[in-house]
């Protein structure tokens, strides 16, 4: 795994991860983990929130698209295949962000990858 990597995050109100539909989130908190350590780094608006376009997910993906995982309630399957096709990695949680950030990093298998 990469000394540093950046974490997408679906959120409404910045504190927990949305529960719905990825691309349904109104912004995206991105996050850089190094070391076991997770800190902020900003947040992106979601242009595409109220829409229903064909691909979505690739409209998405381009917000996104210099992270390394995504943490998400909720993936359409279509949307799951384009993204893992793009090399990130998923992870679905529910909760509070920085909970489910923390719980992420103690777990072996994620420093595995």
């Amino acid at each position: 795994m990469k000394n540093k990597i950046k974490i997408a995050i679906p959120t409404n109100d910045g504190e927990n991860i949305f529960p719905k539909m990825l691309g349904r989130a109104k912004e995206f908190h991105v996050y850089e983990i190094k070391e076991k350590k997770f800190r902020f780094i900003e947040k992106r608006n979601n242009p595409y929130e109220n829409t229903m376009q064909h691909l979505k997910t690739l409209d998405v993906y381009e917000l996104i698209s210099d992270c390394d995982i995504i943490i998400s309630g909720n993936i359409g399957k279509k949307g799951i295949k384009r993204l893992e096709e793009r090399g990130l990695r998923l992870f679905f949680r529910n909760g509070k962000i920085k909970d489910e950030l923390a719980n992420l990093i103690e777990t072996e298998n994620f420093w595995k990858m």
